[in-house]
Formats: structure tokens, sequence, C-alpha cells
């Protein structure tokens, strides 16, 4: 069920491109979105065409573009991110996330060696990854019964903390600011005490003092890890991150990291306990094998690989890309003016049946003996172009890492992962993702 508005049947066309009706005052069409993203969007397509605006509640509207060339365009078009400094200033910051050009090649030269292949294998993100995910999916299977949601959650952030040096024994300080923090990303303007901005304000001194604290460590001789190899790396003209800049850039991390790959992972036990097959053909791949502990091992899972594909293609945790257009854009036959709002649906994109066949259903076999790696468009929900998302290599291992130490806790004793209640449904904010909800249980059968 979609959650329009039925008093609202205005037919507008704001720059020539018709708008969906059914929005509701203050909140547009967000409830809609909230409630069924991928419904609503093919909804608009066929009502509108692949050009149609949606409101999506605070801030301006955003034009949608079903067009598959919409990526190219996002890639290397005349767009930019730089809107999101207005979005949420106090959140993202001066990361590299809110940058083009320049100052998004001054922040991302030093930034991408410690999360490429080697980097990760030289800084022992590897070893480390698979030791905290076996150690916390062990616990799960002698407790039987699981809320996958918060468990990945808190298994991803903490990776995430202890990679960068915080001390188990501070780790629920730090979970705790954090989640306060995202009180920036919430449509509530409100900024009194108490309130979810006031609070996050608070939290975001917190961090901020502790970061710049782990940053000069890492500056010290002869430290190592990712902070210190962050810390370390230089731009192409000799130039290394600011202090403000390597705070902003390791709180965006923890975000990035964070979330998607919590998400990623609740959907691919989700997938498991649904499909005794799927969980079958991943037990005959990892029986008797170690849990990977360097990008190179991956090689050895590529079924759970497969996994790991097929759950981002149908659940990516990042559901919309937005830009905005600098330039004119010609597209699906039309031109976008500049300073023009756009989106683009990943959701729609990853399951267009062409590309895709069965696009709604969970398939692992269509990521198998392929001569060649994924393409640009397969690897959409990483992004594109410059804004290639760093922490691949790093997600990719990690919910590899995942499957492997599931097997490795239930199936030597015959069990294997099953829904407790009905299946999750789908949370579209802040980030796609199961149901909180969902549960787990580990039995025979």
């Amino acid at each position: 069920m979609l959650w329009l508005n039925p008093l609202n049947r205005e037919h507008r066309r704001p720059l020539g491109f018709p708008k969906l009706p059914g929005a509701f005052p203050v909140l547009g069409h967000a409830p809609a979105m909230a409630s069924d993203l991928l419904g609503l969007l093919r909804h608009a397509e066929r009502s509108l065409g692949p050009l149609f605006w949606l409101d999506v509640g605070p801030g301006p509207d955003e034009l949608f573009c079903m067009d598959r060339a919409i990526f190219e365009a996002f890639k290397s078009g005349p767009v930019s991110s730089d809107h999101l400094r207005g979005v949420s200033n106090e959140f993202f910051g001066e990361s590299l996330l809110v940058f083009d050009g320049p100052p998004h090649r001054h922040m991302r030269a030093p930034m991408t060696p410690p999360f490429m292949p080697r980097g990760l294998g030289e800084v022992g993100v590897g070893a480390f990854l698979a030791d905290g995910v076996e150690r916390r999916v062990q616990r799960w299977a002698r407790r039987r019964h699981v809320r996958v949601l918060a468990e990945t959650r808190e298994l991803a952030l903490g990776l995430i903390f202890g990679m960068m040096g915080i001390a188990d024994h501070e780790l629920g300080a730090w979970e705790k600011h954090y989640r306060a923090l995202l009180g920036f990303l919430l449509p509530i303007n409100l900024d009194v005490p108490g309130s979810p901005r006031w609070r996050a304000r608070r939290a975001r001194r917190w961090l901020d003092h502790r970061l710049m604290a782990l940053i000069t460590a890492a500056r010290g001789q002869g430290k190592s890890g990712l902070v210190a190899e962050l810390a370390r790396g230089r731009d192409d003209d000799g130039a290394g991150l600011s202090d403000q800049e390597l705070i902003d850039n390791l709180r965006l991390l923890v975000f990035a990291g964070h979330h998607t790959t919590a998400a990623t992972n609740a959907w691919i036990a989700a997938e498991l306990a649904q499909r005794p097959e799927v969980w079958r053909a991943l037990c005959e791949e990892a029986a008797g094998q170690e849990v990977p502990r360097s990008p190179r091992d991956l090689k050895r899972f590529p079924y759970a690989e497969a996994v790991f594909r097929e759950a981002l293609r149908l659940h990516p945790p990042v559901a919309i890309l937005r830009r905005r257009v600098v330039s004119d854009l010609e597209i699906a036959g039309a031109t976008v003016p500049r300073d023009t709002a756009m989106a683009m649906s990943l959701l729609h994109l990853l399951r267009e049946p062409d590309l895709y066949p069965r696009p709604d259903e969970f398939v692992p076999d269509r990521w198998l003996n392929r001569s060649a790696p994924p393409n640009a468009l397969e690897l959409a929900g990483f992004g594109g172009g410059a804004h290639f998302c760093l922490g691949y290599h790093m997600a990719w291992m990690e919910c590899v890492q995942f499957e492997v130490a599931l097997v490795r806790a239930l199936a030597p004793a015959g069990l294997r992962p099953q829904l407790d209640g009905p299946p999750p449904q789908v949370r579209y904010l802040p980030l796609l993702h199961p149901s909180p909800g969902m549960q787990l249980r580990f039995d025979r059968g």
C-alpha cells in the first residue's frame, strides 16, 4: 500500500517535468518513500515516465531519473555532491563526501592506500576483522537466538572503533555518543536542550575531542594502524590532511562502514534463513575452511562472494543517490537545467530485468562462473567515478568473513539459521535495512 494523499490530485510540471500527485502537507511523499520506496518509484515511472519530481519533505523537491543513462551522468557528468554541505554540514563537515574536483582529490589520495587490498593487509585489518567477526558469531551460536540487526550493528561499529585503536572498555561510550550524533540526519530542525540536534552537537564535541587525541597519538613515532596510515598519507603535491579533515573523514568512515555493512550482513542472514538450498551451498564451500584473513583469501569463497553481491543488489543500503546539476544536463530526451536537485534510484537500477533476469528474486548463482569482474554498473551500490566507496574491499571482506563464521559456528552442530517470526519488512529510512524486530534462531532442519 502506497501512503499517498488522496486529496492531492494536483498535476504540476515544474521546469516542464511532471510532479507526482499525492504529496501530504509538510511531509510530501516521505510517508510513501518510508513505507514502500520501490513501489512508489515504479508507480511514478509507469504514470509519468522516466523523469518526475518527488516532494521529499523538508528541503527542495527532487527530480528523479529512472533512465539507465543517469548512472553515467552521476559518475562523470556535470553534477556535484556539494549540496550535502547544506543538508547536514554539522554531520559531514569537511569530509571528502561533500567535495568534488581538487579538494576531493586532495583528501582522496592519502586516504586510498590503506583501503586497497595491499593496504588492508599491511595494517592487519583482515586478521583483526576475522577474529572479531568469529568471536561475535560464536557467541550468537551459543545463545541460539538473536535480534539480527541490533547484533550486526553492534558488530560493525565495534570492529570500526577497534580498527581506530579504541580500547574495548571504551566502546560503550563511543557507541552511545555516535548514535546521538546521527540526530543531525533527522529532518527535525528543533534545536533546544534535549532535542536530537542538541544531543548530536554535544556528542560531536565529545567525539571530536577524542578523535583528535587518537590522531595525535597516531602521529607519534612508530605508531601503526589505520589512523596512523591516514595521518601519514600525502596527496600528489605532498600535502597531508589537516586535523579537521582527519576528524571529519574519520567520522564519515564510521557512518559509511557501520550502517552499510551492518544492514548487508543482516540481509545476508535473513536470506540464508529463508533459503536452505543457499545455506547448504555455502556450507559445502566453507566446510573445513578458516575465516579469510586477507583480501587474497577471498578467492577461496566464490559462492560466499556471490551471496554478498546478490544481497547488496536486492538490498542496497544507500538506495538513493543525490546530486546537484552544475550545468545543463541532457538526459532521457530532455534538458535538465543547472542547480536542479536530481536523484538516482539504485533500488530501481539494480533490478532492471534486462540486466538481471528474475530481478526481484535472490539468485546468487547469477554471479558465478563469470570471466570478468563486476563492471561499474554492477558495483553501483558502492557509487561510481571519483566518489566510488573507499571501503569496497573492506565491506566485501567483512561480509564474506561473516558468512564463513556462521558456517563454522553452526554447521558442525547440524544447525542452520531460521527466521523466528515473519519475514523481515524493508525499512527505507535513513538507510535501507530490514525491520529491527527481525529475529533468528539457530536450529536443526
